[in-house]
């Protein structure tokens, strides 16, 4: 393969506009030693081009906890979880577990998940790397409509990684971050090509983008709860909810959704 052709093969794969993969931190505790590895991962992240990330603290997610599941979303997070092309979930294990408040604000939201890549690092202060919350954790990421990569990143001994400054000492996690990395932008690539270009069925009239006007793909279709009153007149009897069409704008990459019942 000639220059040429390898610089038209990547023109041909890179992405138009930049992938957003924002880093999401999973714990509020105090002293977490997640934090020093969100921020090795977010400045790994951010060395790779085409790419837009940022740090998502749990800790300054102002979102309730007198309820749970979409009466609890927040429109911040909702509208960058809609926004992303793929996240990073820094999971800490704690009792053999994934944080519990990780799980409710990953609830909050649910059509902005369906088709995008996660990755999971695991962090823990025994020597499995957060490897068993992350197993917990997965059958949670496939309900919500996220497509797993199979690289893990497991922080092992966390409390001996770093140094008082929260520096890495340990550099063998680094192209292990690499590859863990290179995966997920290739899924998140693939995955934005399938949301934007690769359509279902489908009888009605497109959607028009809300943004740009331009006509929108229609690439999955997800059984909601009917949480209103008004909504049961939408349940499917035959599968127990109200079904949503997801669509993404090929043109500007917004995404939108509207009830298939409602355009029956």
């Amino acid at each position: 393969m000639t220059s040429g052709d390898y610089e038209a093969a990547v023109r041909m794969v890179a992405p138009a506009r930049a992938l957003y993969v924002p880093v999401i931190l999973g714990t509020v505790r105090k002293g977490r030693m997640s934090l020093p590895v969100a921020r090795v991962v977010l400045a790994e992240l951010s060395r790779r081009p085409d790419i837009e990330t940022e740090l998502i603290d749990l800790a300054r997610l102002p979102l309730r906890v007198d309820d749970a599941g979409e009466a609890t979303k927040d429109a911040g997070f909702s509208e960058k979880m809609s926004r992303s092309d793929a996240l990073v979930l820094v999971s800490p294990e704690y009792n053999h577990g994934y944080s519990g408040l990780l799980k409710h604000v990953l609830d909050s939201c649910l059509k902005e998940y369906v088709h995008k890549a996660v990755g999971v690092v695991g962090v823990s202060a025994g020597p499995f790397g957060g490897s068993r919350g992350i197993e917990d954790l997965l059958p949670v990421l496939r309900e919500l409509g996220l497509a797993a990569i199979f690289w893990d990143v497991n922080f092992s001994t966390v409390q001996n990684a770093f140094d008082e400054s929260g520096a890495l000492r340990d550099q063998a996690y680094l192209p292990r971050i690499d590859k863990f990395l290179g995966e997920l932008v290739w899924m998140a690539t693939t995955l934005r090509h399938g949301r934007e270009q690769v359509a279902m069925p489908q009888a009605e009239s497109p959607m028009r983008c809300p943004k740009c006007g331009a006509e929108m793909n229609h690439h999955a279709e997800k059984v909601l709860q009917a949480v209103d009153v008004a909504d049961r007149s939408s349940v499917d009897p035959a599968l127990g909810g109200v079904v949503e069409e997801l669509h993404s704008c090929p043109a500007c990459g917004a995404n939108a959704s509207r009830r298939a019942s409602a355009c029956g």
